[in-house]
């Protein structure tokens, strides 16, 4: 009975790790060929919200680049607005625009759109003697969107966690959505 019992708790885990495989992931060309049809210049607008919660600003301009990733130029001003503290909102709105660099990570390719992972790189606005501190904005791993490419189209969220002022974490600061819908022009 127990030679019975182990043979069918083998063949449950051959089973099991055989069906635990990943999806295939995309071939190089797959890749290329993905990169080449989102590559352009896109225009659009910017709405920001609380992860969870209400919206903070709605259809602010916004460009995004996409080449072998993704570039995007992201207002700090609606996120300035929701600081409570004045010396951190102030030096956010004198920071301006950022550049958000972000790696796509592909889903899912049909025949017309893309879905895609965002991996943003965490953005450095870096301090010194004449100018205050260092801020470091972190963003979500987990978020991304759809492309469009036969009508050029782009759709995707980012979505920063945390701020970071100096070697602080600022603490009071709550999870933000910026999505963004443009056009390839």
């Amino acid at each position: 009975m127990k030679s019975i019992t182990s043979i069918v708790l083998f063949i449950i885990l051959v089973f099991i790790t055989s069906c635990n495989n990943d999806e295939p992931r995309f071939s190089p060309s797959e890749i290329q060929n993905a990169l080449f049809e989102l590559k352009g210049t896109y225009h659009g607008k910017m709405r920001i919200s609380y992860y969870q919660g209400n919206t903070i600003s709605e259809g602010n301009a916004c460009k995004a680049v996409s080449k072998d990733s993704l570039t995007i130029y992201m207002d700090l001003t609606p996120m300035a607005s929701v600081i409570t503290d004045e010396s951190v909102a102030s030096r956010l709105r004198e920071i301006g625009v950022v550049q958000v660099k972000a790696a796509y990570d592909f889903l899912q390719m049909d025949n017309v759109s893309y879905h895609f992972a965002l991996l943003p790189d965490d953005v450095i606005c870096l301090g010194g003697s004449d100018v205050p501190e260092t801020v470091k904005i972190v963003f979500s791993q987990i978020f991304g969107g759809d492309a469009d490419y036969h009508y050029h189209n782009i759709i995707f969220n980012l979505s920063p966690t945390e701020l970071w002022v100096g070697d602080k974490k600022y603490e009071p600061f709550q999870q933000l959505v910026y999505h963004y819908e443009g056009t390839y022009e």
